[in-house]
C-alpha cells in the first residue's frame, strides 16, 4: 500500500517538468528563429540610396560608428552629420542614408542627406495637399530669413512672417516656426506664415471675446499712439484708449500720463467679436473728480481761466483738474474776444447729474465805479429836494 501512495504522489511532479521542459524549448526556437531573422538581416542587399534606421555605438573624434542591423557596421564622417561628432551619445538613434561602401566593406552613411530626403518629403506633402510643417530659421538674407525644413532650404519674406512690421527679425534666428509653402519653382521654396498667424489670431480672438464683457478690467501693453488715442495689446487682442479716457482733464496729454511698453490695467467699455471693436478706459479706474464737486466748486466761485475747447455755441474751460464748466459764446464780451487775456467767469448752476455747470462772464466792479454809483444815488431828486419836500401834502 505504501509503494502505491508514493507512486501516486510522485506523477504529478513528473507532469510538471514535461511542462517546464516543453516551455524551454519553445524559448529556444524563438531564440533560434530571432538568430537566424538577425543572421538574414546581416546579409540584406544594401544599396546606395537606401534609407537605414541605427544605433550609435561608438563616437569618435570625427565620426561616429553605428549599428545598422548588417553584417558590417556603419560609418558617419562629421561633414555627413548635422552637428560635430561630440554632440551625438552612444545607443542614440538616427535615420541616415547609405552614400558608400569602403574597400574593407564598411557602410558609409549620412544624416544630411538623409534629412534632405526626409525635408524633400515633406515639401512635396505640403504642396500637394497644403499641409503646415516646421521649419528653422538659419539667418536673416535679403529682406527675409533662409529657412531649413530637414536640411532643404528657402525663403521666407519678412511680409510673410507676420502681417504687422516685423521688428529686430535677427532676434529670431534660430527659433522653429510653422510654415505652409507659398510658391515653388526653379529657383526654390517661398514659405509663408500668414496662414498659421491668421489661425492663431482666429483661436486667440474666439478665445478672448468667450471670456470677456463690459466691464471687465484687464492688462494691456502699451503699443503706440495716435490722434484719436492709445493703442494698447490685450491678450494677443489689438484695443483702443480714445483720449477722452485717458484722464479726466481735457488738458492733461496721453504721453505725458503713460509711456510705450507701460502695463496698465483698463476697463472694458465697448467690445464686438464681428467688428473687432475693443475701447477701453484708464480713467473708469481713476476717481471721477465730480465725486468731490462740494468741496471744489459753488454757485457764486469766480474762476480766471483760458478756454481749452469749443462748439458751434459753448466755450469750454476747465475749473479744477477734470471739471468743465461752459459760457455761451454770446455771453463774451467783444472787447475780450480775441485777446489772450484770461477769461473771468462765475459760477451760475451746478447740474450734479448731467455733470455740467453754467458759467457767465464776471464784470468785476472797481472801487472808483462803487464810489461813482453813490455818488449818482446821492444826487437824485429824492435826495436833492426830500428835505424842502417834507411836510407837503399831495392831494
Amino acid at each position: 500500500m505504501m509503494e502505491r501512495n508514493e507512486l501516486e504522489l510522485e506523477q504529478p511532479v513528473v507532469e510538471k517538468e514535461e511542462v517546464e521542459v516543453e516551455d524551454v524549448e519553445e524559448e529556444i526556437e524563438e531564440t533560434m528563429e530571432d538568430f537566424m531573422d538577425q543572421i538574414n538581416d546581416s546579409f540584406k542587399d544594401l544599396r546606395r540610396g537606401d534609407l537605414v534606421d541605427a544605433r550609435i555605438i561608438q563616437v569618435l573624434g570625427d565620426s561616429i560608428i553605428t549599428d545598422i542591423s548588417y553584417v558590417q557596421d556603419g560609418v558617419v564622417y562629421e561633414q555627413e552629420l548635422v552637428k560635430k561628432a561630440s554632440e551625438y551619445k552612444e545607443n542614440e538613434t538616427l535615420k541616415l542614408i547609405i552614400i558608400d561602401f569602403s574597400k574593407e566593406g564598411q557602410v558609409v552613411l549620412s544624416e544630411t542627406k538623409a534629412q534632405r530626403q526626409f525635408g524633400q518629403a515633406i515639401l512635396e506633402d505640403a504642396v500637394a495637399n497644403n499641409s503646415t510643417f516646421e521649419g528653422e530659421i538659419l539667418k536673416t538674407a535679403k529682406g527675409g530669413f533662409r529657412i531649413s525644413v530637414s536640411g532643404v532650404e528657402g525663403y521666407l519674406p519678412f511680409s510673410l512672417y507676420q502681417s504687422r512690421y516685423l521688428e529686430n527679425p535677427e532676434e529670431l534666428v534660430g527659433t522653429k516656426t510653422l510654415l505652409k509653402v507659398e510658391k515653388n519653382d526653379n529657383r526654390g521654396y517661398v514659405f509663408t506664415r500668414l496662414p498659421i498667424e491668421k489661425e492663431i489670431y482666429d483661436k486667440v480672438k474666439r478665445d478672448f471675446y468667450q471670456a470677456h464683457q463690459k466691464g471687465d478690467v484687464v492688462e494691456g501693453r502699451l503699443e503706440g499712439f495716435n490722434r484719436g488715442g492709445v493703442v494698447v495689446n490685450v491678450d494677443g487682442m489689438r484695443g483702443f484708449i480714445p483720449r477722452s479716457e485717458v484722464s479726466y482733464s481735457r488738458e492733461t496729454k496721453a504721453e505725458d500720463l503713460i509711456s510705450e511698453g507701460d502695463v496698465l490695467k483698463l476697463v472694458i467699455r465697448e467690445l464686438s467679436e464681428r467688428d473687432e471693436k475693443l475701447i477701453l478706459s484708464l480713467k473708469d479706474l481713476i476717481e471721477d473728480p465730480w465725486s468731490r464737486i462740494d468741496e471744489e466748486v459753488a454757485v457764486g466761485d469766480v474762476f480766471e481761466v483760458y478756454p481749452n475747447g469749443e462748439n458751434q455755441n459753448f466755450y469750454f474751460y476747465e475749473l479744477v483738474e477734470g471739471i468743465q464748466g461752459s459760457l455761451f459764446k454770446k455771453d463774451l464780451p467783444v472787447e475780450v474776444k480775441g485777446t489772450e487775456n484770461a477769461h473771468v467767469l462765475e459760477v451760475v448752476s451746478i447740474d450734479k447729474e448731467r455733470k455740467r455747470i453754467e458759467l457767465s462772464y464776471y464784470f468785476e466792479v472797481d472801487a472808483y465805479e462803487e464810489e461813482e454809483a453813490d455818488e449818482e444815488n446821492s444826487n437824485s431828486i429824492g435826495n436833492l429836494f426830500g428835505d424842502a419836500l417834507k411836510g407837503l401834502k399831495f392831494d
